[in-house]
């Protein structure tokens, strides 16, 4: 049997989501594919985008920047900043201004910027999500899952700059007259040990949100809160989180370079080993004992399989549930197939069927040469 999940923890929010952020495995799931507004926890794929889309150029403040309603990091019409300055006084105080001048930038208009949201999202996979602004404000075309934001979180998180800005609790901007300091709004930076980002948010319709990251013991977790109440949303991020460090254990089912046996490939018997690693996270004090299956590759011809050439793929299972694959690939060169020799026997049989035709000839004659001389004599 695969391991039991043990029972989650009791939350205020409406929709939930827990994963492995190494993974993606899922730990504990409450409506992860409803449809919730996600104020500007929105702007996570808005500081990826920028990351990755414009992150050398100046940001020009417009006037309708410095105008968008809601949070703000108080950016004034007319000026000029480095993109990394701007994108990270969003992430920490959520300016929705910021967030504007970012997408505009980035992107030539607001709805240009959405299109590359949603088409990001789409790459990634992420489900039910439909980005309609750059800034999280309330919009009924603008939801998103905790499914969906939980994969937005895991990718943006790769890419270490975001990374670094999402845990970044202090930064300051230029004199406008005087500096404008920021502090990051995500408590758990401050209060809960281990925690490395990413992002919270609030508004009337969409309520309390957060997308929560942290490590301990090896354990890298990532969770997602839609419509949290603002009574439950930081003892709902802390003891969700708490939950799983506290009932999960990363292990590793498949080393990489492990020999996992042999296969049938084209005929052939090849040796074979993992080419990568597979952890999976399993309840504490759960005994593990993976079963492997091998699938070979279906070759193309009988040349020979060199060393490390991949030949097939492991699929490793827990109990009846399958948990994971991995490529295999051959330990060993294996030669090629003998070829195969076609003999050529029209010379032999050829003229056995025309000697066979000669005398079938030859006898239906003889016949009827009697049969006319029988008639003949008795006429």
């Amino acid at each position: 049997m695969a391991a039991s999940v043990p029972k989650g923890p009791p939350l205020s929010a409406q929709a939930a989501i827990l994963i492995d952020g190494n993974t993606g495995q899922i730990l504990y799931g409450r409506d992860i594919r409803g449809e919730f507004y996600p104020a500007s926890i929105t702007k996570i794929m808005t500081a990826y985008l920028a990351i990755t889309h414009g992150w050398n150029r100046t940001v020009v403040v417009s006037e309708a920047a410095q105008n968008q309603i809601g949070s703000s990091a108080y950016l004034r019409a007319g000026e000029k900043l480095p993109m990394p300055r701007v994108v990270t006084a969003m992430m920490l105080v959520s300016g929705n201004d910021a967030a504007y001048a970012v997408a505009r930038t980035v992107a030539g208009s607001v709805p240009a910027f959405v299109r590359l949201m949603n088409a990001q999202a789409a790459a990634w996979g992420a489900p039910g999500i439909h980005f309609d602004n750059p800034d999280g404000l309330p919009d009924p075309k603008h939801v998103v899952t905790a499914l969906g934001m939980a994969i937005i979180a895991r990718h943006a998180m790769e890419n270490p700059t975001f990374a670094k800005i999402v845990a970044t609790k202090e930064s300051t901007l230029p004199p406008d007259p005087k500096p404008r300091v920021y502090y990051n709004q995500n408590l758990l930076l401050y209060q809960y040990p281990g925690a490395i980002g990413v992002k919270i948010g609030y508004t009337i319709e969409a309520d309390e949100t957060i997308v929560g990251a942290a490590k301990r013991h090896g354990l890298y977790l990532i969770e997602v809160l839609l419509h949290d109440t603002p009574s439950g949303l930081w003892p709902d991020a802390e003891n969700l989180l708490t939950w799983g460090f506290q009932h999960f254990t990363t292990r590793t089912l498949v080393q990489n370079h492990a020999r996992l046996g042999s296969l049938q490939v084209g005929g052939r018997h090849v040796s074979v080993a993992a080419a990568a690693s597979l952890t999976y996270d399993v309840p504490n004090g759960q005994p593990v004992h993976p079963t492997v299956r091998l699938t070979a590759l279906h070759p193309q011809d009988g040349k020979p399989i060199t060393r490390g050439q991949k030949v097939g793929v492991a699929s490793i299972s827990l109990g009846s549930t399958e948990v994971g694959t991995v490529p295999v690939v051959a330990t060993q060169r294996v030669a090629s197939l003998p070829p195969v020799v076609h003999h050529d026997w029209t010379w032999l049989v050829l003229p056995m069927v025309v000697l066979f035709s000669l005398v079938s000839l030859s006898r239906t004659r003889a016949k009827g040469r009697r049969v006319h001389e029988g008639r003949w004599q008795h006429g």
